[in-house]
């Protein structure tokens, strides 16, 4: 029942009327040999003792125990690891897994800044948001902007700079 070598001054709890018993396991084990009662009481460790247990409780305990033997096969099987199998011998689990999201307050703060960027945008004229649009949405370059628009890229750099300031003044007002 215990794993360490000890073993015989191990302390054993045993259900009475009252409550439990403290014994040794080795006083255990005499009281099996000579007591039938003793026999067939069931234990189950917990926190390096034995606890004498119901007969229900012993089912469902080992129930819980066999299956998860089984979900950690599987799992082995498919190459999965479960996050409390990791020890810190191993490595350190509580950087295995990681919140990456964005904490809620700058979601907040983004979202509230992004809609005060699409009102901004509404309040240029229809060139401008065009020329915010190829730059920003497609992702094109001052030089490729200038092509389409067939006039030199140095006018399209001095033209966005001039409505970005315009947007930064939008959004600190």
């Amino acid at each position: 029942m215990f794993k360490n070598q000890d073993k015989q001054n191990n302390i054993c709890f045993i259900r009475t009327e009252s409550g439990y018993e403290q014994l040794t396991y080795a006083e255990l084990c005499k009281r099996r040999n000579t007591n039938e009662e003793y026999k067939s009481k069931k234990f189950f460790p917990l926190h390096g003792m034995l606890m004498e247990v119901t007969k229900e409780q012993y089912k469902e305990f080992y129930k819980q125990k066999r299956r998860q033997k089984y979900l950690a096969e599987c799992a082995k099987e498919n190459g999965e690891v479960f996050y409390n199998a990791l020890t810190a011998s191993e490595l350190n689990s509580e950087n295995i897994i990681v919140d990456e999201s964005e904490p809620l307050d700058e979601q907040v703060i983004q979202k509230i800044m992004l809609d005060k960027l699409r009102h901004a945008l509404l309040l240029l004229s229809e060139d401008e948001q065009e020329l915010m649009h190829g730059l920003f949405f497609e992702n094109l370059s001052e030089r490729e902007y200038a092509a389409q628009k067939g006039v030199y890229h140095n006018a399209i750099h001095n033209k966005k700079m001039r409505i970005l300031k315009k947007l930064k003044k939008f959004l600190d007002d």
